[in-house]
């Protein structure tokens, strides 16, 4: 494997704060999955993506706690975005009906500008988000600051 690639450099790093964060978050077994009482958000990593092949574009990795039975508000993200699940519940719901269930382990996908929202289970949830992401838009856009043509 080249690893003097720089797209092959990003992919491993992803790949190990993926790993990472599941052994560091992961250990703690016989406790609730989350103490927290607001949800909490830690970039991990921000990178521009290569020009020749994603002009605009730059990669996104965040942390994410969400406390227990809490319902997000609605919203959509400029972005392609991917949930890894490391302990908890949460259900995504899209306005369209349809809902995806999120559980340790597994892998789930947002598409672009789909507007959706989350309900954490009794444990909350915690997971690591990786985006591709339109460089220098918001990382979400939230309902209430949506013109009404745009629901």
């Amino acid at each position: 494997m080249n690893t003097d690639n720089p797209h092959v450099r990003s992919i491993t790093g992803f790949i190990a704060v993926l790993v990472l964060a599941q052994l560091m978050l992961g250990c703690a077994s016989n406790r609730a999955v989350t103490s927290v009482t607001t949800r909490q958000v830690d970039m991990l990593k921000q990178q521009a993506l290569a020009e020749q092949i994603a002009p605009g574009r730059e990669a996104v990795v965040t942390s994410v706690e969400s406390p227990p039975n809490m319902t997000g508000k609605w919203h959509w993200h400029p972005s392609e975005t991917f949930h890894y699940y490391l302990a908890g519940r949460v259900e995504i719901e899209f306005r369209d009906g349809s809902k995806i269930v999120g559980v340790p382990g597994r892998v789930n996908h947002v598409p672009y500008g789909a507007w959706h929202r989350a309900t954490t289970g009794e444990e909350g949830v915690r997971l690591i988000i990786f985006r591709v992401h339109q460089t220098g838009e918001p990382v979400r856009h939230l309902e209430e600051h949506a013109h009404a043509t745009e629901e």
